[in-house]
């Protein structure tokens, strides 16, 4: 049975909701009060290389099956699939139809990038930066710590802390922290790491555009039960988006491992499929 090519371009297009929504970015409202002073930096700084130190010890990929949410005051669509991570950046999105066959099929390691349309019958691939400025993404996500902020672990770089600052409602830390593609100056935004230190865990993190607007945030709800610094986070919220949208990540079969590689990620071009470059 072929797979319509209406229930195809329904499933896809909750993916260019989410790209849309990403980019629209939303007000925001200031989280925190000033900076901490010096002996409460340093303290902070050590509780994020204890953290850090005790995360080099899990494994560094899962792979776990997952269901997409995209909730709006007028609208709320759903696709469902498989998902693939290694650190830093590796990430492979399975979305299937009801039958369980692949619709789309999407890799990238926060430079590169490969995408299989099997109804369309099409392999494009090409650099990251093209994709998120054709779809209107921020570079500051489309470049990002992916690992980190589908597992709610801290990433595993060496991270260059430009400031801390203390929660406006509870005890909770805000730190700016630099982003992979702090390097290049076309990539705007700020990107803030919400932490519990007295727990030693984190709480989400905060995307801001440089007029300090929101662009995304991700929060994570955790199961029963005390959480350690190896466990992937089974929910994650993506909210602070324009129009009062959310985007809800469920995970489920959850298998972390060592086993997953690089090469994991590559999409071969099927046979009698067309092939794009993206530069």
């Amino acid at each position: 049975m072929r797979y319509k090519t209406n229930t195809l371009k329904k499933d896809i297009s909750i993916l260019c909701l989410v790209a849309t929504t990403l980019f629209f970015s939303g007000c925001a409202g200031k989280r925190w009060t000033g900076p901490l002073e010096a002996e409460e930096n340093i303290a902070i700084q050590e509780v994020v290389k204890r953290m850090q130190a005790k995360e080099r010890g899990c494994p560094q990929s899962f792979d776990a099956d997952m269901k997409m949410f995209w909730k709006a005051p007028l609208e709320e669509r759903a696709v469902e699939g498989y998902l693939q991570l290694l650190a830093p950046s590796f990430l492979k999105l399975v979305i299937s139809n009801p039958l369980g066959q692949p619709v789309f099929v999407f890799s990238g390691n926060g430079k590169t990038f490969q995408l299989l349309e099997p109804v369309r019958r099409k392999h494009i691939r090409g650099v990251v930066r093209s994709i998120a400025l054709r779809n209107e993404i921020p570079l500051i996500l489309a470049q990002g710590d992916w690992f980190a902020y589908l597992t709610g672990r801290l990433p595993g770089r060496q991270l260059d802390i430009i400031e801390i600052l203390q929660d406006k409602t509870n005890e909770t830390i805000w730190l700016q922290i630099s982003t992979p593609a702090a390097k290049n100056k076309l990539v705007e935004g700020k990107l803030y790491l919400h932490l519990d230190s007295q727990h030693e865990k984190v709480l989400g993190y905060l995307f801001l555009d440089d007029k300090g607007n929101t662009l995304a945030e991700f929060s994570y709800a955790e199961k029963e039960g005390e959480k350690d610094h190896c466990t992937v986070q089974p929910r994650i919220l993506v909210g602070g988006l324009p129009w009062g949208a959310e985007i809800r990540i469920e995970l489920n079969n959850i298998s972390s491992f060592n086993r997953i590689q690089k090469r994991d990620f590559i999409l071969p071009v099927p046979r009698g499929f067309s092939k794009q470059l993206w530069p």
